[in-house]
């Protein structure tokens, strides 16, 4: 899975936003809010990945169980799905 549009990933006022980009902009009216593990899981997600090399990857940049992993990715995962924001 890889994220379907381009979005420029912005730091406002301490606050990590997900900003899109030409045709992005045109489909997906506003921005997105994401933490340091949103940010790091969008950026693994510009490259075709799976949710299991997600969860490793987390695991790895921020020293985290991989329970704690797992739940991170697939709720992040989820949400940009719904957001209809990911291609599989």
């Amino acid at each position: 899975m890889k994220v379907k549009y381009e979005f420029a990933v912005r730091e406002i006022a301490g606050e990590i936003i997900l900003v899109p980009l030409g045709i992005a902009a045109l489909k997906f009216s506003g921005m997105i809010t994401v933490n340091d593990v949103g940010a790091f899981l969008w950026e693994c997600l510009q490259s075709d990945v799976t949710i299991e090399e997600l969860q490793k990857r987390v695991m790895d940049e921020f020293d985290v169980d991989e329970e704690t992993a797992r739940q991170d990715t697939f709720e992040f995962v989820e949400k940009i799905k719904k957001l209809n924001l990911l291609s599989e």
